[in-house]
């Protein structure tokens, strides 16, 4: 099963979540978590929603949100994009009528706590060796800035810390992450943790691709509010093109995690400085023995390297890979057996990986 679906029809539940007024709300659970014995498991589902800033929500879309059980939501935008803490009066000195149009209100969902973490809050310069002048020597009005701010996300990802500390407590209450659209800063924390569990690129970037989905007719809006935004350095014409959750830009962003930082928990471990009990927390409380609901195709993981190498056959069966290899040996048995008896006469047989001989 897997969850994609054409633009024309109805959106695939799971993963998303129809929430009124909020777009591109989705479970990240229900994804097979890759295991070296053979063992089905699965993202825990309604523990980490994603999706776009709720300023929108109505009032049928609170009482869907409650339900979700969500006790967090930790808004990623930054510090720009939020409303003034004292507004500036119209026309007023040092007012942006334009910088206002980009800053929805702040909406307090009934029962949550709202985290903000302003992942672009540091510049360039001081996190991990990139320079302003890298950037502003980039083309204004191309995908390498775009690119280039993407990177940025892993390099001040200290900030995006409170989420996975809150991930590592046992029993973690639901959280619901968000930046403006539901897109690419949230894209990359999702690719952190799926990286994590060791789901391979091509799975992380299927996720990330559905966005295009969750969005769907407000792209034309999403283009319009970053025009807005002065931190995105793109004209219209490069922010349409940035609109699209191309599969490219995260699957370039895995290669970033892996060759820069040595992979996700290289990453959570001496980047972000988490214990490596704390990192098993985070697996522990992501992870169940559920069948999945969306199952890896390709058998690598984030890391490159082979976590889950049992066939379709296995799979479908539901066993351990010494238990298959058990099957198919006792069939080969069973067929040179009865094979044998029916052609007539004793033949001696010599039966591959078993030493000796075997009298049929």
């Amino acid at each position: 099963m897997s969850p994609h679906l054409s633009d024309k029809e109805p959106l695939p539940v799971p993963p998303f979540v129809h929430i009124d007024g909020v777009v591109n709300v989705r479970d990240i659970g229900g994804y097979e978590v890759p295991t070296s014995n053979g063992r089905l498991c699965s993202i825990r589902r309604g523990l980490v929603y994603r999706g776009s800033q709720p300023s929108d929500i109505t009032p049928e879309g609170r009482a869907a949100f409650k339900a979700l059980g969500v006790k967090k939501v930790y808004d990623i935008r930054t510090e720009k994009e939020l409303p003034p803490k004292v507004a500036k009066p119209k026309g007023s000195e040092g007012a942006d009528d334009l910088l206002e149009a980009l800053q929805k209100p702040i909406v307090e969902l009934d029962g949550t706590e709202r985290v903000h973490l302003d992942i672009f809050s540091k510049p360039v310069a001081e996190q991990d060796g990139s320079s302003n002048q890298d950037y502003e020597d980039l083309p204004k009005n191309s995908i390498e800035r775009f690119i280039f701010k993407m990177v940025e996300i892993l390099a001040n990802g200290r900030t995006l810390k409170p989420i996975f500390n809150h991930l590592a407590q046992p029993n973690p209450a639901p959280i619901y992450l968000h930046c403006t659209a539901g897109k690419d800063r949230t894209g990359a924390v999702i690719m952190l943790l799926f990286g994590l569990l060791g789901l391979p690129p091509s799975t992380i970037a299927d996720e990330y691709a559905l966005t295009n989905l969750g969005l769907g007719d407000s792209t034309p809006q999403l283009v319009e509010l970053l025009l807005k935004n002065p931190n995105m350095g793109l004209d219209e014409e490069g922010l349409k093109r940035i609109a699209v959750a191309k599969k490219e830009y995260i699957e370039g962003l895995c290669q970033v995690l892996e060759n820069k930082y040595g992979g996700a928990e290289q990453y959570f471990r001496n980047h972000l400085m988490m214990s490596a009990g704390d990192v098993e927390a985070i697996r522990k409380g992501l992870v169940v023995d559920e069948r999945p609901i969306f199952p890896t195709t390709k058998q690598e993981g984030a890391n490159g390297k082979v976590v889950n190498s049992e066939g379709s056959a296995q799979r479908a069966f539901g066993i351990s890979r010494g238990k298959f290899a058990l099957l198919i040996c006792t069939c080969v048995m069973a067929v040179v057996y009865y094979g044998a008896g029916f052609l007539g006469g004793f033949q001696v047989i010599r039966v591959w990986p078993l030493q000796g001989t075997l009298h049929v």
